[in-house]
């Protein structure tokens, strides 16, 4: 499998609480990245197909539209 090389500037912020994430997780900074990456796409390719997103709480819903 290539691979591509890709430089990613984050805020201190959000660089923390990436750390945090991947540290939590057992997982490397690049695992969480790609992770992430994987579902935000996934997540466009249902929307581009008419879908929504949904976050299901025991008694209510809340509908995210778009990211």
């Amino acid at each position: 499998m290539s691979t591509a090389r890709l430089e990613v500037r984050l805020p201190d912020r959000l660089s923390d609480r990436l750390e945090a994430l991947a540290t939590a997780e057992g997982l490397t900074k690049t695992d969480v990245f790609r992770r992430a990456l994987a579902l935000y796409l996934l997540v466009k390719e249902r929307e581009e197909a008419g879908a929504t997103l949904q976050f299901v709480t025991d008694d209510q819903r809340e509908t995210l539209i778009s990211i």
